[in-house]
């Protein structure tokens, strides 16, 4: 023991003595330059050291500013948040920002018509149906490879591999369940995700992973006690994580005659929160109006919306009766 330590006290006294060599640097950056490519290694200062990040707008003003002025081209973003929160709605109207994009529905609920209200168009927003995890991630990293400009994985709890599947399937209202799947997904975030940012990081597509929220297991009485399936690689990868959530309901008086309900609802103000991100500052809030059959409007535009609702809504139930 005594003579490493010795051995380490001389390697040390050594390296002081020899002190740094800047020029033997310099060229060793040189090298790999040339080597592996020009802005691989760089300095603070120079012309690849200057952070300049390309974006596209999401369509949506107020979300635009509190993630630095729009979504980053070549990054991973996690959109989370519960049930009926509106993730899915939010990733149409990413989607009908672009040339084309493409979507993997796992969990099998692509709705053609909300995201043509949206604004996408046939042969713009193209469609895959990935049966498990694997496909998913494989058919992503191939369309990226092409240049497609975004893409979108909804959901992640529905990346189960392949081998699997049918184990959940037989461990289903078991203890076990929730493990095997949240164990299952973070295993294909760990093997496929790198790859897939390695090819986003060159073509500069966008990808977006729609997320949900789950109670922890064991979870302590105190503290966070919330979760999103993936793991640590999805949070610790994405360079912005939005949580939606719904804020509250926007109501018309009901004119239904056969509902006995006072109110219809016809919307719901949407929360966004940036939890994380790498490209603007964080914790980030906004509130988007959203109507279900209109689609989101400024907050200026909401009560005449509203209004024109209100009367298209009467005057249907008006004819309806005198039918």
């Amino acid at each position: 023991m005594a003579l490493v330590f010795e051995k380490w006290r001389e390697s040390e006294k050594m390296a002081t003595k020899k002190g740094m060599n800047k020029e033997a640097i310099m060229k060793l950056c040189s090298e790999i330059s040339k080597k592996e490519g020009e802005g691989i290694v760089y300095s603070l200062g120079s012309k690849n050291g200057v952070l300049n990040i390309p974006r596209w707008s999401t369509g949506l003003p107020d979300l635009d500013a509190i993630i630095g002025g729009g979504i980053p081209k070549g990054r991973t973003i996690e959109i989370f948040g519960a049930e009926s929160a509106g993730k899915t709605t939010l990733a149409y109207q990413f989607c009908a920002q672009h040339e084309m994009c493409l979507d993997i529905p796992i969990e099998g609920t692509f709705d053609a018509e909300r995201a043509k209200l949206f604004g996408n168009r046939p042969k713009q927003m193209l469609v895959y149906r990935a049966r498990y995890g694997e496909k998913a991630f494989n058919r992503a990293i191939r369309f990226a490879e092409e240049g497609i400009p975004m893409i979108v994985i909804d959901s992640v709890p529905s990346m189960q591999p392949k081998d699997d599947i049918d184990k959940i399937r037989k461990a289903v209202n078991t203890d076990s369940e929730q493990e095997m799947r949240i164990g299952g997904v973070a295993r294909l975030m760990d093997k496929y995700l790198p790859t897939l940012e390695d090819v986003i990081e060159q073509t500069g597509t966008t990808v977006v992973f729609i997320n949900q929220i789950r109670d922890k297991m064991n979870a302590l009485p105190f503290g966070d006690n919330i979760q999103t399936p993936g793991g640590h690689k999805l949070k610790h990868s994405a360079s912005l994580r939005i949580q939606v959530a719904r804020k509250g309901y926007i109501d018309i008086p009901n004119h239904n005659p056969y509902n006995s309900a006072s109110k219809e609802t016809i919307g719901m103000i949407m929360k966004c929160k940036v939890v994380k991100s790498k490209v603007c500052n964080p914790k980030g809030e906004c509130e988007i109006p959203l109507f279900y059959d209109r689609g989101f409007v400024d907050f200026a535009d909401l009560e005449d919306v509203r209004k024109e609702i209100m009367a298209e809504h009467k005057q249907k139930y008006k004819e309806m009766l005198q039918g």
